[in-house]
């Protein structure tokens, strides 16, 4: 890239895998950042809990990750094909601070999931979502024991 090239010129020709590599690594940095980056204004989003509203999913997930002390996301795999990218991701830490008006518990928690993203023009315009966010909640709000659960491994 050089210095005289716009910023969106040069995301605009990324791959559609890099763009969503680029946006889930975010999510160790910041967030709201690659929320205005990498995802469209006029996201079309199939949530965990069916179509939602972009500006529901970034509140929500910039909360998560103020709310988990130690906070980590990984990236277990990720593929392409055409303009879809799907990554198969966890997160977790010690939750430390209001997550969805469920107070800090202190206790360890993981959520895993998968999604999909249709990259156009350097932005993810449709996302979908699915994950054990049931489960999540249940941890977060001390009805499932947190020991003994089984992370996801990376693909090698």
């Amino acid at each position: 890239m050089t210095t005289s090239q716009p910023i969106e010129e040069t995301q605009a020709h990324l791959s559609p895998k890099e763009v969503a590599a680029a946006f889930y690594a975010t999510y160790n940095g910041d967030l709201a950042a690659g929320f205005e980056r990498y995802i469209s204004k006029d996201l079309v989003l199939h949530g965990f809990d069916g179509p939602n509203r972009r500006d529901a999913w970034i509140d929500g997930d910039v909360e998560l990750t103020k709310s988990l002390s130690g906070y980590k996301m990984e990236i277990y795999d990720q593929f392409a094909e055409g303009d879809k990218v799907v990554t198969r991701w966890g997160f977790g830490g010690v939750h430390t601070g209001t997550i969805l008006g469920i107070p800090a518990s202190g206790r360890e928690v993981y959520l895993s999931g998968i999604s999909i993203d249709r990259v156009v023009d350097g932005q993810s315009v449709e996302h979908w979502s699915d994950g054990n966010f049931g489960k999540f909640l249940q941890e977060i709000s001390g009805e499932t024991p947190t020991s003994g659960r089984a992370a996801p491994v990376p693909h090698k």
